[in-house]
């Protein structure tokens, strides 16, 4: 499964290794079927883990029952795929592993080749800081490999760096813990280059879990010194490289991250409250298994985008334990917290019981710690599962007595209860699979590959081919629909926004058919605050070249706003509406009410003061409203040069020098960098206000930018006309999601 990758679908690195997964447990699973049904020695038998993992997957199914959205709860989305119809392919995996592997040689070829599996994600992982274009998208400073994603690569490897030290300790051959100790240097290093400080506090976590336990329960005390003196000898290490973090050595090598802790959490906090609260709101099954969005959503606290658009679209609360509280409420956290406890319990008594030696249970101990730890700060995901259902399945087989051969012949020898094969069952079985596999992995993945190329095909102006295709893709059942209707929208949009709309052939087929996925997609969700707004924007720009009811728009903002009650895109839309539909007055109050959502963040004071400014020719109180975008604690970042021209104009109003000297002339190499034109303009506002000195700083600074600004100033080439109005409000808090979705990069 991790090497998976087929680049033709959206999200590849997880939806094509997941619906591979699906397939090969849905054809697989009928057969264990009927082979339990013929064979009692094949059934998974009880054991205190596996009951545990049973009755956690009871509370999941009731919080999908009384989920807010059950459709998301039951088949997730597209990017994440963690709804409970992936999970139950996760436990049926999981209940025919533990019913057919169950001696240590059979699980020991198990892990061998998921240590193979684990070099090779490794290798390709670290051949992207070489080579960041190996994959499907460049690779950033931090690597994921065939995850993508570097939390998740760093979660995998921590399961691989304890297998390995599993199969370290059980081997007798000197040269093959030779080689387990280069795999182990491979998988440390891609740990390494993945810099998930979560991953890294888990991993330490599990060590000192694994010496503490060893210490504790070993009777030779020179062992009982080696393995703490180890562990000591290993944050000692740390230690160093923590103390020599601000050295060029360090701060620019891939530890860096793992000494630098002083990245704000703030985002996360504000997520975490929001899970508690929710917990609160609905404490018996929670919101609904992967409903956390939603959530979110209503409970969306505006300091979030003090930290940028990014940050305003939370999935999950990046802690799994405030997770499983939010969306399965007290009875998914009993459950969940009884998975861990039956865990640690099963090792001890396997232990104590002599199935398996004290280095075997120390491992078995401190893996789920250490896997515990890093869910504190991340959520769980599927290259997660993959590992953590295999570690519960190798808990369940190594703490049987079957596992060292005790009860083995005794499970050979019993024939009462067989039955003979049925064909008829089988075919019937096989015949169901087939069908399930068909509709529920097949026909999606077909839909993603036609969407996706529908898309590749539009970006190339082949317009008639793309049609074609997503009208393919909207015929062909799939439970993830919003990613097509995203897909399409986003470009109108942005061919809209530029004008260019009507230059693109069949323009009118594509709208009413991106209404048409919009529309079916709020039907499905209607509780999801996304689709609402991506629907109102494409609606909105639209407008400009289609008849349409502006009170639909106004009404899909206002749905849209409905489920997200405090959040600022979607203000700054309805209030960009009744500036184009000539009511300034309610413009105005809009965005001074998403100005007091936050009175910190600078962008609410700025949409709120260019409106005052120059839509409603409130001078004074405008100026006061830009000036105090820069000067709260989370100012306004501008986003083009231009925007520097309302900032002088707002400063001369107010005839504040020192303010234009501080906020202005004192940050200009940090702002965008403008025109020969833009800067013979505003040195012309300054020298019309007679303030000579701020004119020539200006020049001299626009000189190293463009040497030809003084002569265009001198011969009174402005190239553009006084301002007597920017560019419409654009907010680009708002512009910047129709680029980006839930969570990461729009399609990774």
């Amino acid at each position: 499964m991790p090497l998976v990758f087929i680049p033709i679908v959206i999200f590849p690195f997880v939806f094509s290794k997941l619906l591979v997964f699906q397939i090969l447990v849905g054809l697989t699973f009928p057969a264990y079927l009927l082979l339990a049904w013929m064979e009692p020695r094949y059934r998974p038998g009880r054991h205190i883990l596996y009951g545990a993992i049973i009755a956690y997957f009871i509370a999941i199914a009731l919080s999908v029952i009384f989920a807010v959205d059950p459709t998301r709860a039951w088949w997730g989305n597209q990017e994440r795929m963690n709804g409970l119809f992936t999970l139950l392919h996760f436990f049926a995996w999981l209940t025919m592993t533990i019913s057919i592997l169950v001696r240590w040689e059979q699980w020991r070829s198990l892990l061998n080749y998921q240590i193979v599996l684990s070099v090779i994600m490794a290798i390709v992982a670290l051949l992207q800081k070489p080579f960041p274009n190996l994959l499907l998208f460049p690779a950033q400073s931090r690597v994921g490999g065939l995850l993508d994603n570097p939390i998740y690569m760093g979660a995998y490897q921590i399961f691989n760096l304890y297998f390995l030290a599993l199969l370290f300790i059980k081997h007798p051959s000197k040269h093959a813990r030779i080689w387990y100790g280069i795999a182990a240097l491979i998988d440390v290093s891609a740990f390494v280059a993945a810099q998930s400080r979560g991953a890294l506090l888990g991993l330490a976590a599990g060590v000192v879990a694994f010496a503490l336990y060893y210490a504790i329960f070993t009777k030779n005390k020179k062992v009982r010194f080696r393995v703490l003196g180890a562990a000591a000898a290993l944050f000692i290490a740390y230690g160093l490289l923590f103390s020599l973090r601000n050295t060029t050595w360090v701060s620019q090598s891939s530890f860096s991250r793992f000494t630098n802790f002083s990245g704000s959490i703030s985002t996360r906090l504000i997520a975490w409250n929001i899970a508690w609260k929710g917990f609160l709101e609905r404490p018996i099954t929670g919101w609904g298994f992967d409903n956390f969005h939603l959530l979110f959503n209503i409970r969306y606290n505006p300091q979030s985008l003090r930290f940028g658009p990014y940050e305003t679209w939370f999935d999950r609360s990046h802690n799994t334990i405030l997770d499983v509280l939010s969306m399965t409420g007290i009875l998914g956290f009993i459950t969940f917290a009884a998975i861990y406890l039956t865990l640690f319990y099963s090792a001890w008594r396997a232990f104590r019981k002599g199935w398996i030696d004290l280095p075997v249970s120390a491992v078995l101990f401190a893996l789920p710690i250490a896997y515990f730890v890093q869910n504190l700060f991340v959520f769980d995901h599927p290259a997660a599962f993959s590992m953590s259902f295999l570690l519960y399945a190798l808990v369940i087989a190594s703490t049987r007595g079957e596992f060292i051969g005790q009860k083995a012949q005794k499970a050979e020898d019993k024939h009462e209860g067989k039955r003979a094969f049925s064909w008829t069952a089988f075919g019937i079985l096989q015949a169901l699979a087939l069908i399930l596999v068909w509709k529920t992995s097949v026909l999606p993945f077909e839909a993603s590959r036609l969407a996706i190329h529908a898309n590749q095909l539009f970006a190339a102006r082949q317009f008639d081919a793309a049609y074609d295709g997503y009208q393919q893709a909207s015929r062909t059942w799939t439970p993830y629909l919003d990613e097509q209707s995203f897909l399409l929208s986003r470009d109108l949009i942005t061919l809209a926004a530029q004008g260019n709309l009507t230059k693109i052939p069949r323009w009118k087929e594509f709208y009413q058919l991106a209404k048409d996925l919009s529309e079916e997609e709020i039907r499905r969700h209607g509780k999801n605050t996304h689709p609402h707004f991506i629907y109102a924007r494409l609606l909105h720009e639209v407008a400009a070249y289609l008849p349409m009811d502006l009170g639909d728009i106004e009404r899909q903002y206002r749905a849209a706003i409905e489920t997200s009650p405090k959040r600022q895109q979607l203000y700054y839309g309805l209030a960009r509406l009744y500036l184009q539909t000539k009511r300034p007055q309610l413009a105005v109050d809009i965005y001074r009410q998403v100005r007091d959502f936050d009175p910190e963040l600078g962008e609410g004071h700025w949409m709120y003061g260019l409106s005052l400014y120059y839509d409603l020719s409130s001078i004074q109180d405008g100026a006061k409203e830009l000036v105090a975008s820069q000067a709260v604690a989370y100012r306004y970042a501008l986003q083009d040069a231009r925007e520097i021209i309302p900032l002088v104009d707002a400063y001369v109003t107010l005839k504040d020098q020192a303010g234009l000297k501080k906020y202005v002339l004192d940050r200009l190499q940090n702002f965008p960098k403008g025109t020969a034109v833009v800067y013979a303009e505003l040195a012309q506002k300054l020298q019309d206000a007679k303030w000579n000195d701020a004119r020539d700083e200006l020049l001299a600074f626009a000189q190293t930018v463009d040497p030809s600004t003084k002569d265009t100033f001198e011969k009174g080439l402005q190239g553009v006309s006084t301002l007597t109005a920017p560019p419409a409000p654009t907010a680009p808090s708002a512009n910047a999601q129709v680029a980006t979705s839930a969570g990461r990069g729009p399609r990774r």
